[in-house]
């Protein structure tokens, strides 16, 4: 019987959204990833296979934030989403785990089980979003069948919802860097300094910076600054602008960590102790 071609899952009912968080994260096409290194390493130990990797899934492709594919797709930094296996686990929050890809009937036809490198287990783990988006997944593969343990699919969920947590505070602290530099510069255009030149001056002197001549002149002329037999400092004014917009020190707040869940930090340590990285 001739086997039938693989076919692309239908976009998830929240798919505008699911997009619009996608590029809200500002890492599709983003280099320097390393970073995320730690949740595929976690995550290959964990699932006690050869192969993981995560991405993000956009309208067109499939942008890996981090992979380990052991020879297979080598090189390879994104793939067409029609072509990926994990545009399957866009539609459940749950995890997506097939034992053997070579029985299935999503996935039986997929090129990676058909062809090199001849992909047999897969188990694919929704990065949710608190509003229900998936932004991609992480995944574990091996080429023989195998099962997770409940015990297994509890740590590598923790680790699934710890990378989506990463992501969103990175994409929260770009978005608040961006609303405190428009912020900022409204601030220090209504205390009557214009222009790019003058504002790269206060942010200067807010980090102990020098200050050219003609930004000198027009902090003080703004009142946000004083010369103090010859030194220039910061005004009450001034003082009083940069702490709140939070480029002094007055308010400091802790953020949760990423790894923070104790079960998957003691279980991560111990399989780091095991294993040769």
């Amino acid at each position: 019987m001739e086997r039938p071609d693989f076919k692309p899952a239908r976009l998830p009912s929240n798919e505008a959204g699911r997009l619009s968080a996608v590029h809200r994260s500002g890492l599709m096409d983003s280099k320097h990833l390393s970073r995320f290194d730690i949740y595929t390493r976690l995550f290959r130990h964990i699932a006690g296979v050869p192969v993981s990797y995560t991405g993000l899934l956009d309208e067109a492709r499939q942008y890996f934030l981090s992979e380990n594919f052991t020879g297979c797709l080598t090189g390879a930094t994104e793939v067409a989403r029609h072509e990926t296996v994990c545009q399957h686990a866009l539609l459940d929050t749950r995890p997506f785990i097939v034992n053997d890809m070579r029985v299935h009937p999503t996935f039986e036809a997929h090129p990676l089980v058909t062809g090199d490198p001849h992909w047999v287990f897969w188990a694919g783990f929704p990065l949710v979003t608190p509003e229900g988006y998936i932004l991609g997944t992480i995944c574990a593969v091996d080429f023989v069948p195998r099962e997770l343990s409940p015990e297994q699919v509890e740590l590598l969920t923790g680790v699934a919802a710890d990378l989506t947590l990463s992501i969103q505070l990175q994409t929260d602290q770009q978005e608040r860097a961006a609303q405190d530099c428009e912020a900022i510069l409204a601030d220090l255009q209504a205390a009557g300094l214009d222009g790019l030149g003058a504002a790269r001056g206060f942010l200067n002197l807010c980090m102990g910076l020098p200050v050219s001549g003609s930004q000198r002149d027009d902090l003080l002329a703004a009142g946000l600054a004083q010369d103090v037999e010859g030194a220039l400092s910061l005004t009450a004014a001034g003082a009083t602008l940069k702490t709140g917009r939070g480029l002094g020190p007055a308010e400091y707040k802790a953020k949760a960590s990423p790894m923070r869940d104790a079960q998957l930090l003691d279980a991560m340590f111990e399989m780091m102790d095991e294993a040769e990285f």
